[in-house]
């Protein structure tokens, strides 16, 4: 059936990295907007989102240095991250008997949130030690 419970377990299955991926993709566009936008208030939350969507960037130093290769390794760790993370998290809905994508978003919130916080606070302890804050 191309609508039944298997052809939502193997879409989950074949999509869930790629779900997250694009997910990623979708806040670091967001981001990338505001931090352009003029002011500083767009600008404060732009790079938040773009440090949200790129969590590989405190690995690669960003916040410390800059420069196109370290932007450019951290979107490709970034991304390889997020797919993990929604595979991992569609392996894990397809436990269920039957598993689509609430069963995928159950398992992939906590993720993403560890993740996201995980981010935040090496972003935060990076202002820190810089002396931003």
């Amino acid at each position: 059936m191309p609508d039944g419970i298997v052809a939502h377990r193997n879409r989950l299955r074949k999509r869930g990295g790629v779900t997250a991926v694009a997910l990623a993709a979708i806040v670091l566009a967001i981001g990338l907007i505001l931090l352009f936008l003029p002011g500083g208030p767009t600008g404060v939350l732009g790079f938040v989102l773009t440090f949200i969507a790129m969590p590989t960037m405190p690995l690669f130093g960003v916040p410390a240095a800059g420069g196109f290769s370290r932007y450019a390794l951290s979107f490709a760790t970034s991304m390889l991250l997020w797919w993990a993370i929604g595979h991992f998290a569609s392996l894990r809905a397809m436990r269920a008997v039957i598993a689509s994508w609430p069963e995928w978003r159950r398992e992939f919130s906590p993720l993403a949130i560890g993740c996201i916080l995980g981010s935040l606070f090496s972003l935060a302890l990076a202002a820190v030690f810089l002396g931003v804050l």
